[in-house]
């Protein structure tokens, strides 16, 4: 059995840690944490189907320390405080916040404001995209898996298997996110009843996701940069990305076929094979990725193509996946518990 620990678990992401974790037949949940928490009974903040009984616990390295492995669903800067100390106790990590994404650490410095507390270990931790060529691999003998943001896990999953072959070109990306991405915090504007029946941009001049998706295209694509803009809408959870880009074939069909190889051995991509219009509400809950693609045609400029990426952030935008890289990272089935 594989002991978890889970260090800010009474967020929206590690609520749904708990859920998905409770049906996993490998899986022993030793120690819940959180500050905000502590002492509370776990059944009193979660709505879980079956009680888990049991209270928080501070976030310690003692309240750790028999774990096999912590997920961090903390803000950004609280697991490259902690990540070291539970690497030489032999605790790996996965990371559901943003401090191992970056490897450059003036790069990351420069976005998230702050010092990196543990710059040593970027280059050692491995992006928790599993589809990624060759990823597995990598993540299967991780320390530190840096679990991708949920835009940047429906914005890439639709680009990666075009962006090798693109021309010099900024690629459009307009992503939209449910409500929940915003997390369990004060900003009565991100909170229901404020933020219902609402759609809105922010974030057009500057967001944190923009390194973290460039560098991956880039290391596919030096010529690729991306204009990203996100909103939050009022539907409670899910991920929609709506990218623009220029290519050279000739029909949708070829363009399909490719995404269709290229995902052959990825259980959580779906691609529609007659370009349909994926809905958040199919994949509400899962760890699905779907995407369909169109072709269309500017006079002078060649055919372009628009890829619909639809996931549910706080599953295969965050838990899900984290928990996907764990299964790949403890050679299990890596659909176990996702299906």
């Amino acid at each position: 059995m594989i002991s978890v620990g889970i260090i800010g678990a009474s967020g929206y992401t590690g609520e749904e840690l708990v859920k998905i974790l409770q049906k996993h037949p490998e899986v022993q949940i030793k120690s819940l944490t959180s500050r905000t928490h502590a002492g509370k009974k776990i059944d009193d903040v979660f709505q879980l189907t079956t009680p888990l009984g049991g209270t928080f616990a501070l976030p310690t390295i003692e309240n750790l320390s028999d774990c096999d492995v912590v997920f961090f669903a903390t803000p950004n800067g609280v697991a490259m405080n902690m990540a070291e100390t539970l690497i030489d106790k032999g605790i790996r990590i996965i990371d559901i916040s943003a401090d191992f994404r970056i490897k450059e650490v003036d790069v990351w410095e420069k976005w998230y404001g702050k010092k990196h507390a543990s710059p040593s270990l970027l280059s050692k931790s491995i992006y928790g995209l599993p589809e990624i060529p060759g990823q597995k691999d990598r993540i299967r003998d991780a320390l530190i898996v840096a679990n991708p943001g949920c835009y940047p896990t429906a914005s890439l999953l639709g680009l990666l298997p075009i962006c090798q072959g693109l021309s010099k070109q900024k690629i459009i990306v307009d992503a939209k996110s449910g409500i929940s991405g915003a997390g369990r915090n004060l900003d009565s504007t991100k909170l229901f009843p404020e933020g219902m029946d609402n759609f809105q941009a922010y974030a057009v001049e500057a967001h944190r996701h923009y390194p973290e998706m460039l560098g991956i295209l880039n290391d596919n694509n030096a010529d690729l940069d991306i204009l990203f803009v996100p909103h939050l809408s009022s539907m409670i959870r899910g991920i929609y990305s709506t990218i623009y880009l220029q290519h050279h074939y000739k029909k949708i069909e070829e363009v399909i076929a490719k995404y269709t190889d290229f995902y052959k051995d990825s259980p959580f991509v779906e691609i529609s094979k007659d370009s349909t219009f994926p809905k958040v509400s199919e994949v509400e809950k899962t760890n699905i990725c779907k995407i369909a693609l169109h072709s269309t045609t500017d006079s002078g400029r060649g055919p372009n193509l628009v890829i619909l990426s639809t996931i549910d952030n706080l599953v295969k935008g965050a838990s899900g996946q984290a928990i996907q890289n764990m299964n790949i990272m403890f050679n299990l089935d890596e659909k176990l518990s996702l299906i």
